[in-house]
């Protein structure tokens, strides 16, 4: 798939042939706020499970949702992943939220962490 930056208009070329819908596949992402980074996890992830308990990402209160970022290692440029940063152009770092078709569909875009594998995503220190 190939997306156009709304706008510096470059192409950006991904490996995905669509949107990837999250609930189809018990899936969630967050996108970091300063680069195109995105994080995924699987809804089931046992340490997700820890810090949110029994509920998919899309049913998340306010509260639960700043309580799972609070518990999410940064990003490697420094930013945080965010429920609700949008996926930045990797050229110019605009948003990118427009060329989606919702909130539950995303891309995956400049470096792609699966906290599913990689544990030391989760900071599950001080817990409350």
């Amino acid at each position: 798939m190939v997306l156009n930056c709304p706008s510096c208009k470059k192409e950006i070329e991904l490996q995905q042939k669509y949107f990837y819908h999250a609930g189809f596949s018990n899936q969630w992402f967050l996108y970091c706020d300063k680069d195109s980074s995105t994080l995924e996890f699987g809804s089931y992830n046992p340490n997700y499970e820890r810090i949110v308990g029994s509920k998919h990402p899309w049913s998340l209160t306010a509260k639960e949702k700043a309580k799972l970022e609070k518990h999410l290692a940064p990003c490697k440029c420094g930013g945080r992943f965010r429920f609700n940063a949008p996926p930045l152009c990797p050229f110019c770092k605009s948003s990118l939220a427009s060329l989606l078709p919702d909130d539950i569909h995303f891309i995956e875009i400049g470096e792609i962490i699966d906290a599913d594998q990689n544990e030391s995503v989760w900071l599950l220190n001080n817990l409350e």
